[in-house]
């Protein structure tokens, strides 16, 4: 899944909304000390986080969904069962090919 992030410098291009969060001295510190690092604002750094977090709950949301839906599976037990068949099938037409 992309990554997708806004521009902050130019907010009057951009939806953004202004939200206040409250973080612990040492928190908000090493993302501080993060930004600078990467060259950005610390804004951007949690605006990336909250987008990989809310990309995550979308992908296991889609997952579980997907698990639910049972339309086309087998169980392993007849998975293995065919795979059985079909390779017994295949040796009978391989064995008989070469006696006409």
């Amino acid at each position: 899944m992309k990554m997708t992030t806004t521009q902050p410098k130019d907010s009057k291009k951009t939806n953004l909304k202004r939200t206040t969060i409250f973080l612990a001295e040492e928190h908000h510190e090493a993302l501080r000390r993060l930004a600078f690092e990467r060259r950005t604002s610390m804004a951007e750094l949690i605006r990336e986080a909250v987008l990989e977090m809310l990309e995550d709950e979308e992908d296991i949301h889609d997952g579980l969904k997907a698990l639910a839906d049972d339309k086309g599976t087998i169980t392993l037990e007849e998975y293995q069962r065919r795979r059985k068949e079909q390779e017994l099938k295949s040796k009978n037409e391989t064995g008989r090919g070469g006696q006409t």
